[in-house]
Formats: structure tokens, sequence, C-alpha cells
């Protein structure tokens, strides 16, 4: 069982590389109980970061590569900005829309809820 207290945090690491077209809507798409989302712009040719720059959210972070790293690469350094943060959980969410965050976010979500109605 996760231990979610007040201060935990949870972070969503987003690997872009090609996919300036879907990457607006996955993150949109992150529920409220997400505190940090790190989008990961993998040296991509198609602007996936220059897109992700223009998506209004607080607590969006996007970093980028100067070389391409593969999605292993872009997914290691989502998780290294997420421990530097203090998070206590990370969830890696694919930013061409083939996972739903509401399955990957519901465990962390009704945890959370429930140590905050204690």
């Amino acid at each position: 069982m996760i231990d979610m207290t007040d201060s935990s945090s949870i972070a969503v690491v987003i690997p872009a590389y090609k996919v300036s077209d879907t990457i607006e809507e996955v993150v949109q798409a992150l529920p409220d109980i997400v505190d940090y989302i790190i989008v990961v712009d993998d040296k991509c040719p198609h602007s996936s970061g220059e897109k992700t720059e223009k998506i209004d959210r607080k607590n969006l972070i996007l970093l980028y590569h100067d070389t391409n790293q593969g999605v292993g690469g872009a997914v290691i350094t989502g998780y290294k900005k997420a421990l530097e943060l203090g998070c206590d959980i990370i969830i890696k969410i694919d930013g061409d829309g083939q996972m739903d965050p509401k399955y990957n976010l519901a465990k962390a979500k009704s945890e959370r809820a429930f140590q905050q109605s204690q």
C-alpha cells in the first residue's frame, strides 16, 4: 500500500519525441492530483518542446536534450528531475496519447484522497 501523506508528491514524466500533434491533449488530460508534469523533449525534429511551451499548466516543467538519447534517456532525465524535486511517486506516460492517465493515476488519487480525509 502506498503511504500518501499530505507531504507526498506525484510527478508524471512524459518523454516527447515526435508527439507535437498529441502532447497538449496528453498534458491537459492529467488530473490536478499531479504535482509536477515533467516533459522531456528528446531533440524532437517536430517541435514537441515548442508546442509544450504553449501549454498553460502551472505545474509543467519542460526539459530539453541537446542530442537524442532515446526514450530511455528521456525517462531517466525526467526521473532525475522528479527525484530532485522530492517526488514520492513517479509515473511515466507516453506523449502520443496511447496511455489513459485516469488508469495510471487512479490508485495514487484514491490513496491521497483517503489519507487527506483522515
